[in-house]
């Protein structure tokens, strides 16, 4: 189910779209905390060859993972900033020399130059997933003796407990990656299928009521959260809202210890299909803003709880926050066949408000 709110004009879209994508970089500089998907480093020499292999070791296990970031200029061990002794800059140039010499098959990553709260610039390598092959060390990093510094040739790399970039050595490692591939092949076989066999039938009434009732219970907290902030009375009437269930036939359930975890894959694997701004479903590890458990009985859930996750609630001084009035709820399932989703964010669309359903197939899941 879709809906988007129009009223008057907002910023254009390209330009809320930046700053949106552009603000999610800046909380990686301004609360750095390292996880499998984010790597911290200090300054890359360009003239050392084993910096580069070292750099495209950590490339090609984001990519494996599932995507990510390289922040530049935070010590390895202390998170703490420390200033660059080289004049060289990293730029986007470079980190594609570095793929293109190393890796294949070979991909486009972005850099971008985020300055931190504390004044500091620090370069940031935005990593995408995969495709439909892994990514893999097509050379060897230079010698050390006897030894390869940095990367070794037909390896493939993933990002394990650590967090480190290591050899993918068993199946249970090569799981996730091969999984990944396979979506990429296979989701647009799985949605014709899909269509063909459902048809034109429409979904069960019950869902559908469902969905409406849990669609709604979220635009009003949506509202209520805009109410209450200075700044928001355009948003509040220009947004976009998506929400959807998964039906699935095997009755497979989502654990409520392992839901974060699962939204985090999510958003790691769909983060260069979905264009929207904000990442979806993107995991924020600040106090403030970091997703919690809540209940609405408005909803249709009773007294089941949900994670919730709103930045307008984020009590740091940010001049942005009005543009950033993003909310998501996500319930584990309710019976045995149904999650419910739902997001609220900045509409970049012209026009008129929309109405309408959508089903998703979102295939190893």
């Amino acid at each position: 189910m879709i809906e988007r709110h129009r009223a008057g004009r907002l910023l254009a879209d390209e330009k809320v779209s930046r700053v949106m994508a552009f603000a999610e970089l800046q909380e990686l500089v301004d609360t750095p905390n390292e996880t499998l998907g984010v790597e911290y480093k200090s300054w890359l020499d360009l003239n050392s060859h084993e910096a580069r292999a070292d750099i495209a070791r950590h490339i090609a296990a984001i990519a494996n993972h599932g995507g990510g970031c390289i922040v530049f200029g935070f010590d390895d061990t202390t998170l703490q900033y420390v200033p660059s002794p080289y004049a060289d800059k990293i730029d986007r140039d470079v980190i594609s020399s570095i793929v293109k010499k190393y890796l294949e098959p070979t991909f486009q990553c972005d850099v971008s130059f985020v300055r931190s709260s504390a004044g500091n610039e620090h370069p940031i390598v935005i990593v995408p997933a995969h495709g439909a092959s892994p990514i893999c060390a097509k050379v060897n990093g230079p010698m050390d003796g006897k030894k390869i510094q940095g990367i070794v040739q037909g390896q493939y790399y993933l990002r394990k407990t650590g967090p480190e970039s290591a050899s993918i050595l068993t199946a249970a490692e090569w799981a996730p990656v091969i999984r990944r591939c396979a979506m990429h092949e296979r989701a647009s076989i799985l949605g014709a299928l899909d269509a063909a066999l459902r048809g034109a039938q429409p979904a069960p009434s019950n869902t559908q009521d469902a969905i409406r009732r849990w669609h709604d219970a979220a635009h009003v907290a949506f509202l209520k959260e805009i109410s209450n902030r200075d700044g928001c009375e355009e948003v509040a009437q220009s947004h976009w809202q998506l929400s959807y269930s998964i039906d699935r036939s095997d009755e497979q359930q989502l654990s409520r210890q392992n839901l974060l975890q699962t939204l985090r894959e999510i958003n790691s694997e769909v983060r260069d299909l979905v264009k929207t701004g904000w990442s979806m479903f993107y995991i924020f590890d600040v106090p403030e803003i970091r997703p919690s458990w809540h209940t609405d009985a408005a909803s249709g859930l009773e007294e089941n709880d949900f994670l919730e996750c709103t930045l307008l609630r984020d009590t740091r001084d940010r001049d942005f926050r009005p543009l950033f009035p993003d909310l998501w709820r996500e319930t584990q399932p309710s019976s045995a066949t149904i999650g419910k989703m739902v997001l609220i964010g900045i509409s970049p669309w012209d026009g008129k408000a929309e109405r309408g359903s959508v089903r998703i197939c979102l295939p190893g899941l």
